[in-house]
């Protein structure tokens, strides 16, 4: 059993006992689905579907379990999650409420204060709708019902408001983490020119065949960072100056 394969088994597992009739599924979304996931640079993203509001007894048990069964196991950018009710799966409703998240982004926040954390940890998530439409496009059922019955269709125009919101800082963030910013930018063109959802691999890939050939070799040296197994280990210089030029390009492209 690989790692991944024995960190699923546990997260199916774990949960259930946890969650009791309480859960309603546990879904796999992001790189996972997308075809693009290496435990070297990506996360791993799920949905957890509840019937009825979470204790914060459950919520302690649960994030417990997270951090110290499953998050040795879990790949370089660690795990990403969000419990939501069952009600906001079934109709939609902007911005999409949750009952408990947690990412690598929380993990010392959690671990400097676990009662605070827990107690405050609820609300809504722009981000949540886009995990939506690419859990019932692409989702992966890891336990529990069908996707069909637990997740209602996602607007068209509130997926591409999610995709903007996440590139929304774009000319800047490009300085600060260019891999990602090049990459999301790529994709958030591709589903703008050619309504197509896709993962920050298969964005690139998009990239280097629609976007002016003088970005080409940008886009591919953030590929070749992307795939690199090495990734976690070093990082790629880039010029600001055509990082920003790039960041531009797109988010002008995207306006027309």
């Amino acid at each position: 059993m690989d790692t991944t394969e024995e960190l699923l088994t546990l997260l199916k597992h774990g949960y259930k006992k946890i969650l009791k009739n309480n859960l309603v599924g546990i879904y796999i979304h992001g790189s996972f689905v997308l075809g693009s996931y290496n435990e070297a640079i990506s996360d791993l993203d799920y949905l957890v579907v509840v019937y009825n509001p979470l204790t914060l007894v459950v919520k302690k048990k649960l994030i417990e379990y997270t951090v110290g069964k499953l998050w040795p196991l879990a790949p370089t950018k660690g795990l990403e999650f969000h419990i939501i009710l069952l009600r906001n799966t079934l109709i939609f409703n902007e911005p999409v409420p949750f009952e408990l998240h947690f990412s690598k982004q929380h993990y010392w926040k959690y671990i400097n204060n676990p009662i605070k954390y827990i107690y405050e940890m609820h609300g809504s998530d722009l981000d949540l709708t886009a995990h939506l439409m690419i859990t019932t496009k692409f989702g992966q059922v890891l336990v529990g019902k069908p996707i069909e019955q637990v997740f209602c269709l996602i607007p068209k125009s509130s997926y591409w408001n999610s995709i903007l919101y996440d590139i929304l800082d774009a000319k800047s963030t490009i300085t600060e983490q260019p891999m990602y910013t090049v990459l999301n930018l790529c994709r958030a063109l591709a589903y703008k020119k050619a309504n197509i959802i896709t993962s920050k691999l298969s964005g690139g890939q998009w990239g280097l065949k629609n976007i002016p050939a003088k970005y080409s070799e940008l886009i591919k040296n953030t590929l070749d960072e992307y795939i690199s197994t090495l990734t976690n280990k070093y990082r790629r210089s880039y010029n600001d100056l055509v990082l920003i030029e790039f960041a531009e390009y797109i988010l002008n492209k995207i306006k027309e």
